[in-house]
């Protein structure tokens, strides 16, 4: 079992299994601390610890965000510069393809730099787009139901359990 004492001078608040080795300067604060929490996850009201669920949901949000992020990189290059050159390349790979006097010059460059005709490249970068929207998108849907999960939640059982999605089992499309 592990109570919360806090300090008289500095308002400090710690999570200690007993008041022994404490000076005079440290106090109790309220009942019995639930097992397994840390300081930031709990309020006391009336005199008894219960779980913060908006500071757990927060937390929770971050974490889901932070890990969707993490499975959109293991299929692409970070850096908001590289998602603009993304996006740029397909529109101009798309446009291409509907009228090849287009300028394009991501295209253009690239293409030149690689040996490569603007047309195969038009159409591999249009294939990537695809193939990306389709991994995009599950885990956008993931996310948004991960999050979704931890808005509903009503215990910290259920924000923790709303936090743990398998984003290892997304997998590029050939």
């Amino acid at each position: 079992m592990m109570i919360a004492i806090r300090h008289s001078g500095t308002g400090e608040v710690q999570f200690v299994a007993s008041l022994t080795g404490y000076g005079p300067e440290w106090a109790q604060l309220g009942g019995a601390v639930p097992e397994g929490a840390a300081p930031g996850d709990l309020v006391l009201i009336d005199g008894v610890w219960v779980d913060d669920l908006p500071a757990l949901r927060a937390r929770a949000v971050i974490a889901i965000d932070a890990a969707a992020e993490a499975a959109r990189m293991r299929f692409l290059t970070p850096g908001q510069g590289q998602a603009m050159t993304y996006q740029r390349k397909e529109a101009e790979a798309r446009a291409w393809l509907v009228d090849n006097d287009v300028e394009a010059p991501f295209l253009a460059a690239e293409a030149a730099a690689r040996g490569m005709t603007i047309a195969a490249l038009a159409a591999e970068v249009v294939a990537l787009a695809d193939r990306w929207a389709v991994v995009g998108s599950t885990i956008e849907g993931l996310r948004m139901g991960a999050k979704a999960a931890v808005t509903a939640a009503g215990t910290r059982a259920a924000i923790e359990a709303a936090t743990d999605v398998d984003w290892g089992a997304i997998v590029a499309t050939p």
